[in-house]
Order: structure tokens, then C-alpha cells, then sequence
């Protein structure tokens, strides 16, 4: 636990804080590499209950090459997260995180782009994947209708309110469809998705976000295990991560 903590005191020094051009202020940890055209963007899953955000997979890609941008999702209920999307119903934050993208995508002239991340990560993965046109987007266990999950169990409740302020069904199923609606509408990048078929999530997340994705004719390459956690997601993923972006980089076949 101390360990944990001294890093997250590590990377708030070494993070940084930009405003972006409607008064969001996002704080990201990026790491150039001057030899390199490949971005990374890591998205955040929930921190543990009673914490607050932090980068995830810091330590899983220090020897990765290419440029990498992690922003952490310090929104919300107890600065946990809001999917990087809103609060109070306001989705100025969605529109920020694009923005600090994009911008970053423009300073490295980034020709291949990949997403990254599991849980809540994993969603917005996919979703500022599709509306950013990623080349491609690895994903773990990722949710898919953000507001029955958030309404599901009492303790995330909190979050949903923070999210849309005043909770109206009309509003939940806003949230429900975002992700939906992008995969609809947007050119699909390559998408990667880990996740257990044995998970609480698998029925009520993983399987109509696969039925979509068929209907949609997006091939997806699929790694399944077996695990029965959500949790477990933070184990299996890490190896997962690293052998695709592997692959992504020509080293596997």
C-alpha cells in the first residue's frame, strides 16, 4: 500500500495540468518519444473504494516505445471518475479530453494512434477511440451501458449523480447509448477487447456490445478467459496489453 501511495505522489509531481479551451483543466502524465510517430492514450479504470483517480498501466508500458499519454479521470463523486465524458449533465470534459488529443496528436504527428484501457478505461478506449479515429483500440472488460451499471449497486450511485446532476431515465439512457450511438456512426478502428465470459459483466456488458459490433460488420479480435472477478481484469490484462501492442508494432506475428 505504501508503495502505491509514494507513486501516486510520484506521478502527481511529474504529471501536468493544461487548460483546455472551455475551462477544463486535465491533468495527464506524457512520456515522448522524439524516435517515434506511434501514440499511446491510457485511460483510467476506477480506483479502489475510498480512492481517488490514478494513471493505470504506467509501470506496464515503461518499456514500450512510442509516445504515450495517460489522463486521469479526476472527476466526480470523490474525484473516482466520470468516464471522461461529464458532471452535471454537462459534457465539457468530453469535449476537453478530445481537445488535449488531438493537440498532443498534432505535436507528435502521430500516424498510428492506439487507445488503451480496462473497465471504465476500457470504454473510454472505445468510445474516444471511435470518435477520434484510432487506428486501433485495446480494451479490457469494458462496460457498455455506463448507466445501468452505475444504477446497478447502490455505492456507485454517487457517480451517476455527479455525472448528470439531476437523474431523469431520459438521462440514463443517454448515458446507456453513447457508446452505441459511436460505434454506429463512426469509421471502427482496429478493435482488440480481452475479457471473461465468466464475469458478472459479461452478460449485461460484453455480450450486446459484441452483438453490436456483428451487426455492425466490425471484426474484433477477442482474447476470452475464464476468470469469475470483474477485479481480476487488473491481472490478465497487463500480458494481454503487451502482446498486442507487439503485434501492432510488426514484432509478433
Amino acid at each position: 500500500m505504501m508503495k502505491k501511495i509514494l507513486a501516486k505522489f510520484y506521478f502527481e509531481i511529474i504529471g501536468k495540468t493544461a487548460t483546455q479551451s472551455n475551462g477544463i483543466k486535465l491533468r495527464y502524465l506524457f512520456q515522448k518519444d522524439r524516435k517515434s510517430q506511434d501514440l499511446l492514450v491510457i485511460f483510467s479504470a476506477f480506483p479502489r473504494t475510498g480512492m481517488s483517480a490514478t494513471y493505470n498501466y504506467v509501470n506496464t508500458l515503461k518499456e514500450v516505445p512510442g509516445n504515450k499519454l495517460f489522463i486521469l479521470d479526476d472527476f466526480g463523486f470523490q474525484k473516482r471518475g466520470v468516464y471522461y465524458l461529464c458532471e452535471q449533465g454537462s459534457f465539457q470534459i468530453r469535449d476537453a479530453v478530445e481537445e488535449l488529443i488531438t493537440k498532443i496528436m498534432q505535436d507528435v504527428d502521430a500516424k498510428q494512434t492506439t487507445y488503451i484501457g480496462s473497465s471504465k478505461g476500457g470504454y473510454a478506449a472505445l468510445y474516444f477511440g471511435f470518435r477520434l479515429n484510432a487506428t486501433d483500440v485495446i480494451s479490457g472488460a469494458p462496460q457498455y451501458f455506463v448507466g445501468e451499471y452505475l444504477r446497478a449497486e447502490p455505492t456507485r450511485m454517487p457517480t451517476l449523480t455527479s455525472m448528470l446532476g439531476e437523474i431523469s431515465e431520459a438521462k440514463v439512457q443517454q448515458l446507456n447509448n453513447m457508446l452505441k450511438e459511436v460505434i454506429s456512426s463512426k469509421k471502427a478502428p482496429t478493435i482488440h477487447l480481452h475479457y471473461s465470459n465468466k464475469e458478472h459483466t459479461y452478460t449485461s456488458h460484453i455480450a450486446p456490445l459484441l452483438a453490436q459490433l456483428a451487426d455492425e460488420h466490425i471484426q474484433v479480435e477477442q482474447d476470452i478467459k475464464q476468470y469469475e472477478s470483474h477485479a481480476e481484469v487488473r491481472d490478465y490484462f497487463p500480458p494481454y496489453l503487451l502482446q498486442k501492442l507487439a503485434h501492432i508494432r510488426g514484432e509478433l506475428p
